[in-house]
């Protein structure tokens, strides 16, 4: 059996609860799906993984998931797991008037749990010297979105009010 792949499964969620509610949304494909469909492809990086408008209000999404049990990780040994231009892509949506949030994911077999993160947030995280933020600081800042199973999706409705 092929190794699983977490965020793709995630973004697979996310996109059922963007169904779930009236709004338009399209999926932002990733630098490295297109590098890997087209040999010599240049691709820009991109902002996030969604991007939906809802009421007239764009709200850009990235998804995140970790299995961590008691921490999200903030690098993977010197990258980091939010990259800084999707962080500063976030803060410029809502400086505009929209919204932004990372959807970070803890996924804990039988006991998902999703937090919606604002960028100022992530920032912060990130202006620490912190290799990693505690679930319990990220439930601090954050909105926990609901679970809505069969299939496994999340309620998206306490973000866009």
């Amino acid at each position: 059996m092929g190794k699983v792949d977490t965020g793709k499964n995630f973004e697979s969620e996310v996109r059922k609860s963007l169904n779930d509610i009236d709004c338009f949304w399209f999926r932002i494909q990733d630098t490295n799906d297109v590098s890997r469909f087209v040999k010599q492809a240049i691709a820009e990086k991109q902002p996030g993984d969604f991007m939906m408008i809802k009421s007239g209000v764009p709200v850009l999404i990235e998804c995140k998931t970790s299995k961590r049990e008691t921490s999200f990780p903030l690098y993977y040994n010197t990258k980091r797991a939010i990259p800084e231009h999707q962080v500063e892509a976030a803060m410029e949506v809502r400086e505009h008037g929209g919204k932004s949030f990372f959807l970070l994911r803890r996924d804990k077999p039988r006991h998902k749990r999703c937090f919606a993160v604002k960028p100022q947030d992530i920032k912060d995280f990130y202006d620490t010297p912190k290799k990693s933020v505690k679930w319990v600081d990220i439930e601090k800042v954050a909105t926990e979105l609901p679970a809505v199973s069969k299939p496994l999706r999340w309620d998206l409705k306490p973000i866009l009010i």
